[in-house]
């Protein structure tokens, strides 16, 4: 894991001059935390991982990167090793990515929602058609069985939230009836909550963590950012959706099945948030993963808020 004493290292990893300190973690998510190295060039984020990922794919997501910022999109740029690579991974045995600093604001879903349209309409246009496969995690549900069965293992391990789950398994169930299969996937970001969609300083909206990029239909990811960022409000989901099409998105929704991005990522996120809880061997991490899956019962996706959002768009 970094350190402050690894300053040094990450600089020269990089060809960044001057003298380097390193200060931080001053963001976590679930895979990876970041730092920020501060040199004679400027400053710069440094992202780390908890567990040392596949580095071509972790990589892979520079071409999008620069073909957003040649789209005009708010990004920041990716720093190059000093043998033009985009992952070091000589840094006390630990890999890491640097980036462009840009100061911004705290995560909120309320964020300017033409702004927040406009933005994915620039990102979908500078994303290629691809034949790729979509990963299940973007493409299937979990099923009934294995919702009841998750509950009864998380309520026989005496779970906090295995009640909430529960009183939920019913609408999570429900909601999977609206998954189809994607119509035409194209190089999306396939991350785009309100963690990585924020607002710089000066209230531009700024995208990180391309890193899970990959095929998604545009229809499915819009369906997405409009659930995310209208925040339940039909006027908001109406903005969003009018400034993407005038800015040339290619996505429209106008079905339930656009929402089947949303609804795969829901139930993936809720499993894997409940296996690791019980297979956690820290009361901390616990906690961690029990607030993590209390997201989905404080903000569930279910069919009337689907309706809500097609009713606002439609």
């Amino acid at each position: 894991m970094l350190n402050p004493s690894m300053a040094q290292e990450v600089a020269d990893a990089y060809g960044l001059t001057g003298t380097p300190v390193l200060s931080g973690p001053v963001a976590r998510g679930q895979l990876g935390q970041v730092w920020r190295l501060d040199t004679g060039q400027g400053s710069h984020a440094v992202k780390e991982w908890f567990a040392t990922p596949d580095l071509e794919e972790v990589s892979g997501d520079a071409d999008l990167v620069e073909a957003a910022l040649a789209e005009g999109v708010l990004t920041p740029s990716i720093v190059r090793t000093a043998d033009t690579g985009v992952v070091a991974t000589t840094v006390g045995g630990t890999a890491v990515r640097v980036f462009e600093w840009v100061d911004l604001r705290g995560r909120t879903r309320r964020l300017d929602p033409a702004a927040v349209g406009a933005t994915l309409a620039a990102l979908h246009r500078a994303a290629p058609a691809t034949g790729e496969s979509v990963d299940n995690w973007f493409a299937t549900g979990f099923g009934e069985q294995r919702w009841r069965d998750l509950h009864r293992r998380v309520q026989g391990e005496r779970a906090p939230f295995a009640d909430q789950l529960g009183a939920l398994v019913d609408e999570l169930v429900a909601v999977e009836s609206v998954i189809e299969p994607h119509e035409s996937p194209i190089v999306c970001h396939r991350d785009l909550w309100a963690d990585n969609v924020l607002a710089t300083d000066d209230g531009r909206i700024c995208v990180v963590d391309f890193e899970n990029h990959g095929p998604a239909d545009p229809s499915q990811e819009l369906a997405m950012v409009l659930f995310e960022f209208g925040d339940d409000d039909p006027a908001r989901a109406r903005a969003l959706h009018t400034a993407y099409r005038d800015a040339g998105g290619p996505g429209r929704v106008t079905r339930r099945g656009h929402f089947t991005m949303l609804v795969a990522e829901q139930a993936h996120i809720g499993q894997l948030a409940c296996s690791r809880w019980v297979g956690a061997s820290s009361e901390s991490e616990r906690e961690r993963l029990a607030r993590w899956f209390l997201e989905i019962p404080d903000d569930p996706v279910t069919l009337p808020r689907i309706d809500r959002v097609l009713a606002a768009v439609t």
